[in-house]
């Protein structure tokens, strides 16, 4: 049973990690094009909107998609069909209402945002238009994270991931549409809105045909429960958007559009790091609760083990956007933007130590504690919060990236604090050490190649990914942190059906 598990969570996050790298790359010619074809001011301006409609999320969300996702789960395994259709069909019901009315507040609101939090004196009719369109895929927005929390409560984890990806793909594809009819900062706007209506189209029939044909039966007790577990999760999320959004917002607000610019370009570079454990975290989830619910318990050995890869898997791609990292913004958004390399290396860093904050945040949730998962989020928000507020005026957009980087790394230790109080799980410090000294001896061998070749730069960082992560391997291999029948062994629970 255990093997059963572990191929789930192998092959799923194989799939997830897949479609994610696809779906990151047609984000990445995205900005691309963006930065292409739109004027800093422009890029930045688009940026700040989304930014500051991201602020909003918590009043359409209230935590009720992660529970759901628990709820579903939790169900399926109790096999009680009319609790699980009830379910979904409460939480949509709770969040349409509240999103509708924010949805009409900030429509209505779209020239004093545009007067007060964009500063705009100039071209105001722009700014308007688009905080306008964001508002109407704000509310949108709920069918299509209804339908991926059904998707990922039923463990459809290949559709789940698949969703995710068309998205992607439609938005980069009616964006570079519109951008070629000259609508400029309107183009990805429009790209964002009518790709979540195609999402919603394609795949509300396969999310409806997984819903149990039961009868449902609104209750206050089953409605509580759905509350009172997403209640925690809420206020987890308002500190997560404190920290996914405030930098660029204090950016906005003390330095300008086009440093804020800059800075959206190194940050989402550096948050293609986190397709690593976000794959695996969103096959965990509802794992986590059916083992949970089945009283199944061989967790702590397979969390201990995930540590281990995870870290094995991200440091090279991380040392690379740190030795790279100028190349990296100038080659895709030009010379204006590389201006950003030091965001970028600093944010590669914390990404490393990030990475096991998602996995414990998800362990946290999938076993029913989210209330401690919300404590360590409060924190690295408040120290986000005070670390911008003192740094952003000072250093500018690096010191957004600092106050990240700390915040990632105090996350890191405390959430082992929370988590150790429900489950044992061993922490590989030694095999950490000991990856983080291969690292270490992988980079001098990048900067070494990096300094001596002078050539084309695509096969000069072809060459030192390739030496690098041959040196990294052999090193975990020297050192014991993997062996080889583990590798073939993963690979089999990849493929195996």
């Amino acid at each position: 049973m255990e093997n059963r598990y572990s191929r789930k969570i192998v092959s799923g996050a194989f799939f997830v990690f897949l479609f994610g790298v696809l779906g990151a790359f047609v984000g990445y010619l995205l900005r691309f094009i963006l930065t292409s074809n739109l004027s800093p001011e422009d890029y930045g301006l688009y940026y700040s909107c989304l930014s500051l409609i991201g602020l909003f999320v918590l009043f359409k969300d209230f935590g009720l998609n992660s529970s759901l996702i628990y709820h579903i789960s939790k169900f399926r395994v109790e096999k009680k069909f009319k609790k699980l259709k009830t379910s979904i069909f409460t939480v949509f019901l709770v969040q349409l209402f509240p999103a509708l009315i924010v949805s009409i507040i900030i429509f209505f609101s779209a020239r004093f945002f545009a007067i007060n939090y964009l500063h705009l004196s100039e071209n105001i009719s722009k700014g308007i238009l688009v905080i306008k369109l964001l508002a109407i895929a704000y509310f949108v927005q709920i069918f299509h994270t209804l339908i991926i929390s059904i998707f990922q409560g039923f463990q459809r984890i290949k559709l789940y991931a698949f969703v995710n990806f068309c998205w992607m793909l439609f938005y980069f594809t009616i964006t570079w549409i519109f951008i070629s009819l000259n609508f400029s900062v309107i183009s990805p706007v429009l790209g964002f809105l009518i790709a979540y209506l195609f999402i919603i189209l394609i795949f509300s029939p396969f999310a409806l045909k997984l819903i149990p044909k039961a009868k449902i039966c609104f209750s206050r007790k089953l409605t509580k429960k759905i509350i009172f577990y997403a209640f925690p999760i809420m206020f987890s999320s308002v500190g997560g958007l404190i920290i996914g959004y405030t930098d660029t917002i204090l950016i906005t607000l003390f330095r300008g559009l086009p440093e804020v610019g800059i800075y959206q370009t190194a940050q989402p570079t550096a948050r293609l790091l986190w397709f690593f454990a976000g794959a695996f975290t969103t096959v965990l989830f509802p794992l986590i609760t059916e083992l949970k619910t089945k009283n199944i318990n061989f967790l702590a050995n397979g969390i201990s083990l995930l540590y281990k890869y995870i870290w094995i898997i991200i440091i090279p791609f991380a040392l690379m956007a740190f030795s790279f990292s100028r190349d990296i913004l100038n080659l895709f958004f030009g010379p204006f933007y590389s201006s950003g390399s030091d965001v970028l290396k600093i944010l590669a860093i914390g990404a490393i130590f990030f990475s096991v904050v998602q996995i414990n945040g998800v362990v946290l949730n999938g076993m029913g504690k989210p209330k401690n998962y919300t404590k360590i989020i409060y924190l690295g928000a408040i120290i986000n919060v005070m670390g911008n507020i003192i740094l952003i005026p000072i250093i500018g957009i690096t010191g957004a990236a600092v106050s990240t980087m700390l915040t990632y790394i105090i996350m890191f230790f405390f959430s082992f604090v929370e988590l150790r109080k429900f489950i044992k799980v061993k922490i590989p410090v030694l095999k950490w050490s000991e990856t983080l000294i291969a690292g270490f001896v992988s980079l001098l061998s990048i900067y070494f190649i990096k300094n001596m070749l002078h050539i084309n730069l695509f096969l000069k960082v072809f060459i030192c990914f390739s030496v690098s992560v041959s040196i990294f391997v052999c090193l975990l291999l020297i050192l014991k942190i993997i062996n080889l029948k583990e590798i073939f062994e993963l690979i089999k629970k990849i493929v195996k059906k």
